[in-house]
């Protein structure tokens, strides 16, 4: 005698007495799609992770350095200015950043009447420093009338 086969409700031949099997799961091909876009995305979001601390530690960094240009700059506006017309420059190395320091007296400036403007000083201090492999600049800089920070006979 013949195999016996069933029908399913639908009207499919069931070869195996009747028994529908049903395919449950994921193929392989799903299943490996599935994990490459996921490991895309923890990749994306690990670079992501990365730049923000990178960013954080360079924006920490920075503020370091500016903080102690402020810092230099105030100091230099009290020192006693040069007596002559030459620039007194100095160089101040701290870790890895190179401070370099400019004081000059100003020289053709004239104030509404006409009169030149005597004893003004330009003060300038320029950090640089490498961040990785680009090299990284700031500079802060004023102008300084010193009988102004001079003590008063009281």
């Amino acid at each position: 005698m013949g195999e016996r086969h069933a029908r399913s409700a639908d009207g499919r031949l069931c070869p195996n007495g009747g028994v529908l099997l049903k395919k449950s799961g994921f193929t392989l091909l799903e299943t490996l799609l599935a994990l490459m876009v996921f490991s895309l995305a923890v990749v994306a979001l690990v670079e992501a992770v990365n730049q923000l601390g990178n960013t954080t530690l360079n924006m920490r960094r920075e503020g370091e350095v500016r903080e102690r240009l402020r810092s230099l700059l105030l100091e230099n506006t009290r020192l006693p200015m040069p007596t002559s017309l030459q620039a007194d420059t100095q160089k101040v190395e701290e870790g890895d950043v190179l401070f370099t320091i400019v004081r000059k007296p100003l020289t053709g400036l004239a104030n509404r009447d006409g009169a030149e403007l005597q004893g003004l000083f330009a003060v300038r201090v320029m950090a640089e420093w490498r961040e990785g492999t680009e090299a990284q600049q700031a500079v802060a800089e004023t102008w300084v009338f010193p009988p102004l920070f001079q003590s008063q006979g009281r």
